[in-house]
């Protein structure tokens, strides 16, 4: 697809960024670090670090190597090499205590070993577990023109961290239409991936550990073996499949859109090993008297519909706008909107703002606490905030720079805010810096 006048092409290129989108969309792996920047027929080579900081908890260094070579024939090799280090603490699903000399109960994580952290330790909050990972990912792809309107892409990814590890496959084949004014897009992916805690996976709303529980409770069936160390397992083992059909037009010579419906499924272990519930004692003012393991659905079949719109205002001027509505069998839905606004303030400089918002609706089967009270567990049950109702919000700016023809340098900054409801946590608040240098050779 190419827009009617060369000279009027918005930058960045606006076919290029939302042919990225729909691959993303698609397989979820590495976009190149110059995904944004303009199409061009010369190899390149980029670096990007990255940092996130969450305020008292989470914190990640990213270093991405991407690498593109023209192979000549009308073929791309693209290569993105991945190193992350992850530190901080971050919430287990166990309840707040209402007061902060509460006591805790010490439970065993997934890992094996014994946690308590009653005071000291983990920022002295019971709520939050520290954590220290290591990531490394490579991912491969190579696109073809298969014909004069036929395009197809085949990518692999592999990506292995501490406990875990994920290699997978996609293809997408793209065919312009309407003398290159439309194009339409088709994908499949398939990822293997596996959970490996030290100590094996927990049985699902097994007991992690109790306090001295009341004799009222003992009685009651769904705490008769308390006191039983939780069965553990080998490694958690899914599978992933998404696809993705979409369609990208030009509009006019300033503007292009694209729309995408994405469908993907996940079987197997979709369980958190890491992830508790709290079981409180309404009668003694909720206190908690029994931790859990977490429990999931081993399916989850999802939905999303994207739609993005590139358009430059004028010469200096380019917004790009995007929409996602998400659900899927589990209950959760979402809304998701995206604006930026490039602005090239000077020659080979632009400025770019940017804000984000975000909405989730709960999974069915979320829920902050168990009653002690009740006689049977539920089937499914999980505290992770990442499955209840929250908003983010996110602004930030970006400042790039062309260097001489061949290069470009690229920095950013983004705020985060998280705020969420039926749960006690408080907001998370994160920064986000990264830079940028890619060069055309």
């Amino acid at each position: 697809m190419q827009l009617i006048d060369k000279k009027s092409q918005p930058k960045p290129n606006v076919r290029n960024a939302l042919m990225v989108a729909t691959c993303t969309v698609l397989s979820g792996s590495l976009s190149s670090v110059a995904a944004e920047e303009e199409e061009s027929t010369l190899s390149s080579i980029g670096l990007s670090t990255f940092y996130y900081s969450e305020e008292n908890r989470v914190s990640v260094n990213t270093t991405h190597v991407a690498i593109e070579n023209d192979l000549g024939d009308e073929t791309l090799l693209r290569a993105n090499f991945v190193y992350d280090t992850i530190t901080g603490a971050s919430p287990n699903g166990r309840i707040i205590p209402a007061q902060a000399g509460d006591s805790s109960i010490p439970f065993t994580s997934a890992s094996g070993f014994s946690v308590n952290v009653n005071s000291g330790g983990s920022t002295g909050q019971v709520w939050l577990t520290e954590f220290t990972d290591k990531r490394a990912a490579i991912d491969l792809s190579l696109e073809k023109l298969l014909s004069r309107m036929l395009t197809g892409t085949v990518e692999g990814s592999y990506s292995s961290e501490n406990d875990f590890i994920s290699y997978g496959a996609a293809g997408t084949v793209a065919w312009d239409l309407n003398q290159r004014n439309t194009t339409i897009t088709g994908g499949l992916a398939v990822l293997s991936e596996s959970v490996r805690p030290g100590a094996g996976t927990p049985k699902g709303l097994a007991i992690s550990n109790c306090n001295d529980t009341p004799a009222a409770l003992a009685s009651r069936p769904a705490w008769a073996n308390c006191n039983i160390t939780s069965p553990r397992f080998g490694n958690g083992s899914k599978r992933v499949i998404d696809s993705v059909i979409g369609v990208t037009q030009v509009l006019n010579e300033r503007t292009v859109t694209q729309l995408n419906y994405s469908y993907g499924v996940s079987l197997g272990y979709l369980t958190d090993p890491y992830k508790l519930i709290s079981v409180v004692d309404y009668e003694l003012d909720g206190e908690e008297v029994i931790i859990l393991y977490e429990k999931r659905p081993d399916e989850r079949a999802r939905n999303s519909i994207y739609w993005k719109t590139i358009s430059q205002l004028s010469p200096k001027k380019v917004v790009d706008f995007s929409y996602r509505y998400f659900w899927d069998d589990w209950g959760i839905r979402s809304h998701t909107i995206d604006y930026n606004y490039r602005y090239d303030y000077a020659p080979k400089n632009y400025l770019q703002p940017h804000v984000r918002y975000n909405l989730q609706s709960d999974a069915d089967f979320f829920q902050k606490a168990i009653d002690a009270s009740v006689n049977s567990l539920p089937e499914y049950a999980s505290a992770d905030y990442r499955l209840g109702k929250l908003a983010t919000y996110s602004v930030g700016i970006k400042y790039g720079k062309e260097l001489g023809n061949n290069g470009l340098f690229a920095m950013r900054a983004t705020y985060i805010l998280q705020r969420y409801r039926g749960v006690d946590l408080p907001d998370m608040r994160a920064l986000v810096y990264q830079g940028t240098f890619t060069f055309k050779f």
